[in-house]
Formats: structure tokens, C-alpha cells, sequence
């Protein structure tokens, strides 16, 4: 999921550092060969060839490229880095504003990853049949019960939910092919940011489908397999920023 947001933040060119003398051209050589990498989708090596670059000559600009490559590998953390040390390094350049916000909106998908993430390990440990140790009601000695329906049903909203997040992913990539080919700065900008919040999107209902379809099944499986006559009861909660499914078997 987490894939499907950065390959929508790597699709321009990079733009070509200018180096002085002759003396420099194994950097200019090392930058050519790591935006050929980076041009095909081989991040890694995009990586470490700006890297080596940049040791060889601090030219600002491979810093740019380096986010750039950075945030096609998904290490967002880093690509934060090279961006802000580029803007700190270079003085007045057009697209300063730009820049500032690619490295806004990275700052709050990282959030929102945590956010989700730790929200998804709650769910999941409130889910987990092994730390259900409720007792059954007093007066209530075995006896067999009819499963419940209502698992199945949760675990269908967890299939809606994983559908929509393809829906939304296939959006994303067409507003990012939009955006690739408007010849107009402004707009493209625009379009990209779109795609941007379409790939979060997905990413969350991705993860809210996952967990409401995996809370479900185990319900359904523990109800199956229970021969408790214990009374099912569950929850799901679904806000903004939060998704997450408890009950008891």
C-alpha cells in the first residue's frame, strides 16, 4: 500500500545539475548514470549513485534529485532531508513553493501512516481469540448455538472496503497520467496533488477493508468452531482517522 503511494511521487524527470570543469566529471558522469536509474524505476541504484555524487561534488542541485529518488525507494524520512537541506543551500529558485509543499504533504502522509498503523495494531490485538478470556454467563453450562450470521456481514463490508481502495488506486493513477502530460506547470502541480490524496485514500480504505475483513473472519471462524453458548457480541468503529472492529465470542 504503502508502494502504491510513492511510484505515484516518481514519475517526472529530474532536472540536470550544471558542473564547472573537467575536474568534475566523474560527479557529472555519476549523476547521468543515477537519473538513467532513476528513469527506470531502479531506485536503489538511483540512490546510491546521487549519493556518491554529491560526496564527490555538494552541487545543491543533486540534492533535489536525491529526494526525488529517495521517495521513489519510499524512504520518505530521508527524502525530507535532501529536500529541506536543498532549499536551506539554495537561495531564490521558482518552484520554492512547490517544494515546500511536496515536503508538507510527505510530513503528513508519514503521520497519517503512523496514525493508521497503530490504529490497525489495536484493532487487530482487540480481534485476537487468544486474549478473549471472558467467561460465559452465569446459569449456562455448555449447550451448542446457531453461528451468527453477522460475521459474514462484517467481513463483507471488508471486501466493499478493499474495493473501493482499488477504485480509488485507479483513479490515482489516472489523474497522475493527467498530470504527467498538462503542459502547464500550475496544473500539473494541481493534478499531482489530486493523485497524491486519491493514493491515501486508497491506502486507508485498504487498510480499514482489510481490517473490518480480517475481524470478521475470525469471528466467524471462533463462532464456527465454538461450542460455547456464550452470546456474540462485537463493535465496529469507523471515523476520521480511525477504523477498528472488538467483540467478544
Amino acid at each position: 500500500m504503502v508502494c502504491l503511494v510513492a511510484t505515484l511521487l516518481t514519475l517526472l524527470v529530474l532536472p540536470s545539475p550544471a558542473f564547472g570543469d573537467d575536474s568534475r566529471a566523474q560527479a557529472l558522469q555519476l549523476f547521468e548514470d543515477g537519473k538513467k536509474a532513476y528513469q527506470e524505476g531502479r531506485f536503489e541504484e538511483a540512490v546510491s549513485l546521487l549519493e556518491k555524487a554529491h560526496q564527490l561534488h555538494p552541487e545543491p542541485v543533486l540534492l533535489y534529485n536525491l529526494a526525488r529518488a529517495r521517495e521513489g525507494l519510499g524512504q520518505f524520512d530521508t527524502a525530507i532531508v535532501a529536500y529541506e537541506q536543498y532549499l536551506r543551500e539554495v537561495g531564490d529558485i521558482p518552484d520554492r513553493g512547490a517544494i515546500e509543499g511536496r515536503v508538507a504533504s510527505l510530513k503528513r502522509d508519514i503521520e497519517q501512516k503512523k496514525k493508521l498503523a497503530a490504529e490497525r495494531d489495536a484493532a487487530l490485538e482487540q480481534t485476537d481469540p487468544k486474549k478473549n478470556t471472558t467467561a460465559p454467563p452465569a446459569g449456562i453450562e455448555g449447550g451448542a448455538k446457531s453461528p451468527s450470521p453477522w460475521p459474514w456481514v462484517i467481513a463483507g463490508v471488508g471486501v466493499t472496503g478493499l474495493a473501493v481502495g482499488g477504485a480509488l488506486g485507479g483513479v490515482a493513477l489516472g489523474t497522475n497520467s493527467d498530470a504527467e502530460a498538462e503542459p502547464v506547470q500550475a496544473e500539473a502541480f494541481r493534478l499531482r496533488r489530486d493523485a497524491e490524496d486519491l493514493a491515501l485514500g486508497a491506502t486507508i480504505a485498504f487498510i480499514a477493508g482489510g481490517v473490518v475483513l480480517g475481524g470478521g473472519t475470525i469471528w466467524g471462524i471462533v463462532d464456527l468452531t465454538s461450542g460455547s453458548a456464550t452470546q456474540p457480541t462485537a463493535a465496529l468503529f469507523v471515523g476520521p482517522g480511525r477504523v477498528g472492529f472488538s467483540g467478544r465470542f
